[in-house]
């Protein structure tokens, strides 16, 4: 039930964007336990990231019922850093959703 934004401005991550995405989904799965069916994964490409006001950064932005959150943001800023960004320019955030929250095949999990 994991919905995964990454918003970045890194070219090189945008090129590789189904390489990218595929990372990250193996990362929720690994850290947070939840099966593939449920994953999904949105690499957004924005215009301008800056981080510490400087770009070539990533957002990543998560809502999901559970999950260590610690867990799964360190997973994806290793993941990144073999695409040549550093773990200091990955920022991110975690909501935690209800399943009346959550939405699959066209209504709420609850």
């Amino acid at each position: 039930m994991p919905l995964v934004t990454v918003f970045t401005d890194v070219d090189g991550l945008v090129g590789k964007k189904q390489e990218v995405c595929q990372m990250v989904h193996d990362a929720v799965k690994s850290a947070l336990g939840k099966p593939d069916q449920y994953i999904t994964v949105a690499l957004m490409k924005a215009e301008c990231v800056t981080v510490a006001g400087q770009e070539a950064s990533v957002v990543v932005e998560v809502d999901s019922i559970g999950g260590d959150f610690g867990a799964l943001i360190g997973t994806i800023a290793k993941g990144l850093s073999a695409y040549g960004v550093e773990p200091s320019k990955v920022t991110g955030t975690f909501r935690g959703v209800s399943f009346k929250e959550f939405a699959m095949n066209g209504r709420p999990l609850g």
